[in-house]
């Protein structure tokens, strides 16, 4: 092969090369060379920053300890998305996994088959006021250990809930008192009583009034008559 036949055929390599990689570059400029392929982001750790010195600060680190387990780490309930992120693999089924199961080993409880949100649209209607959600969580909760925290505890958890759904400002102090003022939802209205007799129209009371002068003067004209028939 000539040295001329063997430049044509360098120059058109170079050329197809070229082109080549003009049409690669956006590809490799969307995704930088060694990129790793896009996971999902994991929810931020609770404990990874301190809570601040207040009481649903306090009730914060206590809602991660004793009621995330089975309330989701957003309050959101014990979703299948939250089971499945947090739970290890041999325990996603909560109600087969030997702890909850309807015969759990020592130790271990039946789970309801529904935990509810306490965090969130709609979530604690049940109740009226702040002071009913904090008696029912000292009476009944943890599930598995009822009233096993100090009623301060209980506030602050109580005080948590509140901030978290929008009840109370950031840094509100709570006591049971205060709470039974802090109304939840709208209370039911009261039956109004029957509704007294409207009083009578103008148009009525005219012609009433209308039909008595009638009467009057029809009587008085009679007495007249009468009066005259006697004198003659």
């Amino acid at each position: 092969m000539d040295n001329t036949r063997l430049m044509k055929i360098r120059i058109l390599a170079s050329i197809c090369l070229t082109f080549g990689f003009a049409l690669l570059m956006p590809t490799y400029s969307a995704r930088p060379l060694g990129a790793a392929t896009p996971q999902p982001t994991p929810r931020a750790d609770p404990f990874a920053t301190a809570t601040p010195p207040t009481q649903a600060g306090h009730g914060e680190n206590l809602f991660f300890v004793h009621c995330m387990p089975c309330h989701g780490d957003q309050g959101q309930g014990l979703t299948d998305e939250f089971r499945t992120r947090q739970y290890p693999p041999e325990d996603v089924n909560c109600w087969e996994s030997g702890c909850h199961g309807d015969k759990p080993y020592d130790g271990g409880f039946t789970l309801p088959k529904t935990v509810p949100p306490i965090i969130g649209p709609d979530a604690l209607r049940r109740f009226s006021t702040v002071a009913d959600v904090y008696e029912f969580t000292r009476r009944a909760m943890p599930f598995n250990a009822p009233g096993s925290l100090s009623p301060t505890q209980y506030l602050q958890l109580t005080a948590f809930l509140m901030e978290r759904n929008g009840v109370l400002p950031s840094g509100s102090a709570l006591d049971p008192a205060a709470a039974a003022t802090v109304l939840l939802r709208e209370a039911t209205p009261t039956p109004a009583s029957p509704a007294a007799p409207a009083p009578a129209s103008g148009a009525a009371a005219f012609l009433a009034l209308a039909a008595l002068g009638i009467g009057v003067f029809g009587a008085l004209g009679w007495l007249l008559r009468r009066k005259t028939r006697e004198k003659l």
